[in-house]
């Protein structure tokens, strides 16, 4: 009875991959549908290949800022790792999600399992990703708050428009002041965290009740978020070197979508690019299809478009963006760590029934 339970679940698992696979695939058919054929083909057509190396090179240097962002933290954390091993680590563990999101894993899972791999207890494993985690995500929010604030100080908008990018603009700073005060109010933290972890349950069991993790799970993990931040707090000065570079990770990154925009001869200002490269990853992130596929791409040529740039130069450019910090890095993983990634997917899969039991 529990291995055809196990098979039903297996089975109803990769329907419902499919299902959103083909949602996916069918946003990026509506963008074709909906833009000019002849124009769209002609904007592809004058891309020149030579500009094309430079969204390449942006996204190589991005993912070099993000692997030596990890290794300060694991070396504030006494873990020490070539820089080498960190690049593998990364590569691997950003991009093995696009094959094996079917089968459970997602890249802090492999990381885990690469890190214990190499020597790296687990719960110190736990703790490097939660504090890059933290600090990546708190820089991203930065970068879309001042993406906002350009919007409303610098261009032109209707007045629904600007009430909307203004509250924006606020709600974002006050999760930016909340997150501040948090750094300095232990009580106030170990008591959102907690809330955090309990709103999620109540929601996955309204909306996913098959798929909610136990209780007791959240709140193991929000001992733990709480245990990472006050490793980062009580290391302020030896975070600095990895906030930086997860600082320069996300201008690069944000780059490459600028640069997108400069190789279909279509310039925009910075902070355009800031905005809709902001939407499209939360819509991504938030989004059940593996990737983000079609519904990064969607959203973000949507903001452009209401943002008076063409339908056809966006939606070339953001596929351009797609290849770079996508497909590209996947190939570089499968081809260059592909015993790395073979490792990492039966290790995660072999440990992923023991360790949702104990969940």
């Amino acid at each position: 009875m529990p291995d055809r339970r196990a098979e039903a679940g297996g089975l109803r698992r990769r329907l419902f991959i499919l299902a959103t696979l083909a949602v996916g695939f069918s946003l990026l058919v509506l963008l074709v549908v909906l833009s000019d054929g002849r124009e769209l083909l002609r904007t592809a057509a004058s891309v020149d290949p030579a500009l094309l190396a430079l969204p390449v090179g942006l996204t190589i240097l991005s993912y070099a800022a993000m692997s030596r962002s990890y290794q300060g933290i694991a070396e504030a954390a006494g873990c020490r790792l070539g820089f080498g091993e960190w690049l593998r680590i990364t590569f691997v563990s950003n991009t093995v999600n696009y094959l094996v999101t079917s089968a459970g894993l997602s890249g802090f899972a492999v990381r885990m399992y690469l890190l214990s791999q190499r020597g790296i207890p687990s719960g110190r494993a736990v703790l490097i990703s939660l504090v890059q985690t933290f600090l990546t995500n708190f820089t991203l929010l930065i970068f879309i708050a001042i993406g906002f604030a350009t919007l409303v100080l610098r261009h032109h908008l209707e007045p629904a428009a600007l009430g909307a990018a203004s509250t924006a603009v606020a709600v974002f700073v006050g999760m930016l002041a909340y997150g501040i005060v948090l750094i300095y109010h232990r009580r106030l933290r170990r008591r959102t965290l907690l809330f955090l972890a309990d709103a999620a349950h109540r929601v996955l069991r309204r909306v996913v009740p098959r798929w909610t993790p136990r209780r007791v799970g959240l709140w193991r993990f929000q001992h733990n978020l709480n245990e990472g931040l006050e490793f980062l707090f009580a290391r302020k000065d030896r975070m600095l070197g990895p906030a930086g570079w997860i600082t320069i990770d996300w201008a690069l990154t944000i780059t490459i979508l600028w640069s997108a925009f400069r190789s279909v001869h279509y310039p925009i200002a910075p902070g355009l690019v800031v905005i809709g490269f902001a939407v499209g990853i939360l819509f991504s992130l938030v989004s059940l299809v593996p990737g983000g596929l079609g519904v990064m791409e969607g959203s973000m040529t949507a903001v452009f478009v209401s943002l008076s740039v063409p339908l056809e130069p966006a939606i070339v450019a953001v596929l351009i963006f797609r290849l770079a910090y996508y497909v590209i890095p996947l190939l570089v993983s499968v081809v260059l760590f592909h015993g790395v990634m073979l490792q990492a997917a039966r290790g995660v899969a072999s440990s992923a029934r023991p360790i949702s039991s104990r969940v």
